[in-house]
């Protein structure tokens, strides 16, 4: 193995808190980035999208069987 994967094993194994951006061992040449953080505003459209869509399902079921 290499000395950076044994390092990066070991860290892993010791520390209770780390961030999985350390353990990247699938992509070393970092093609695949992670997710910039979102603002809460996007966090909420997001939620409120999702929740709107789901009650949407249930109205559309709901009107179904009703008329």
């Amino acid at each position: 193995m290499k000395p950076e994967n044994t390092t990066r094993m070991t860290k892993w194994r010791t520390d209770s808190i780390y961030s999985p951006k350390d353990l990247n061992i699938h992509d070393p040449h970092e093609m695949y980035k992670w997710e910039e953080p979102v603002s809460g505003w996007e966090w909420a459209g997001r939620v409120l999208g999702t929740l709107g869509f789901f009650v949407g399902i249930y109205m559309l079921t709901l009107l179904t069987f009703l008329f």
